[in-house]
């Protein structure tokens, strides 16, 4: 099988790859080429990482791929679920960013219910003369241990977010239709190990439960979060989307913490993505960082490694 790895790829696992028997093709196509290159060069698979950016067009006109391969730390939820529906099948990584995600989760978490959003950008500017007004205004945070966190959707990163939520002494509920039940020892890195017992929850109550919310869908769904479901939400605290873009409607999220009725927001897909609205990047409420929940030294190593191993089976 040919392979055109169009951003590169790493030359130890271009010679695993070719040990196998797969052909690989290391050529940086342009953009607009891209169709015309694997269709006239009888490419079966595209490797992509950050490089190459793929619209629903390009995607029509390849129906020529066997795979698509996303070597890349950043998934478009999508464009994958475009892809799977063209027939294509689609290779990530997902095991080996989740946990770099559920980590950047409980970043925004614990930045948001101690104000670290906001203290770290006034200590620099007013901590030298007003250190004690400072101290005051900052020390009405909140502990997680003891509070409710809800789950929207469990893949591989909702999995490990359940588990640390767990390991802090949070109460977890969950709501996905196609994971009904968790009956599970978790052993952690540490060798720690846990049981697990947990069954799908529905929305509504998910809600007015939760005191946090976080998203982790297996597949796009636009606002999942909005006005509609603000309203239902009785206790909550802080929202993260660590997911992909437009999974909150920004807008109303903007409108319910202005309006004090949830304190913060951890936020690192953007609607409005590379570009975010004026309105999220100036709100001292919202915790931000610009798309790197899954990017970190240890997931850019392990990516390659799933990748890989899950290649593997394209040659059965």
């Amino acid at each position: 099988m040919r392979i055109l790895a169009n951003d590169g790829i790493p030359e130890e696992v271009k010679n695993d790859l070719e040990g196998l028997g797969f052909e690989v093709k290391e050529v940086r196509v342009a953009h607009e080429q891209l169709v015309n290159y694997t269709s006239k060069n009888e490419i079966e698979i595209l490797l992509l990482q950050q490089g190459t950016l793929l619209n629903k067009k390009m995607i029509d006109e390849m129906s020529h791929l066997k795979a698509i391969v996303f070597a890349g730390t950043s998934i478009d939820l999508d464009s994958i679920d475009y892809i799977k529906s063209c027939g294509i099948k689609v290779i990530w990584a997902e095991e080996a960013l989740s946990n770099a995600t559920a980590e950047l989760v409980f970043a925004h978490l614990f930045s948001g219910c101690r104000l670290l959003q906001e203290s770290n950008r006034n200590m620099p500017l007013e901590g030298d003369a007003s250190f004690k007004s400072l101290q005051q205004s900052y020390s009405n945070g909140i502990e997680l241990a003891g509070k409710t966190l809800g789950i929207i959707g469990l893949n591989t990163a909702g999995e490990k977010v359940a588990q640390k939520a767990l390991a802090l002494g949070m109460n977890v509920l969950y709501t996905d239709a196609s994971v009904p039940e968790i009956k599970a020892d978790f052993v952690l890195p540490n060798g720690i190990h846990f049981r697990v017992d947990l069954a799908s929850t529905d929305m509504h109550r998910l809600l007015h439960d939760s005191h946090f919310v976080t998203i982790h869908t297996k597949h796009y769904q636009k606002y999942i979060l909005d006005k509609e479901a603000f309203s239902h939400a009785h206790n909550l605290i802080g929202v993260i989307n660590c997911a992909y873009p437009e999974a909150i409607n920004e807008v109303d999220l903007v409108d319910v913490v202005n309006a004090e009725t949830v304190l913060f927001a951890g936020i690192d897909r953007f609607e409005e993505e590379p570009h975010p609205a004026i309105q999220v990047l100036m709100q001292p409420a919202f915790s931000l960082s610009p798309n790197i929940n899954a990017s970190t030294d240890e997931s850019k190593v392990l990516i390659w490694d799933e990748i890989f191993e899950k290649m593997q089976v394209l040659r059965k």
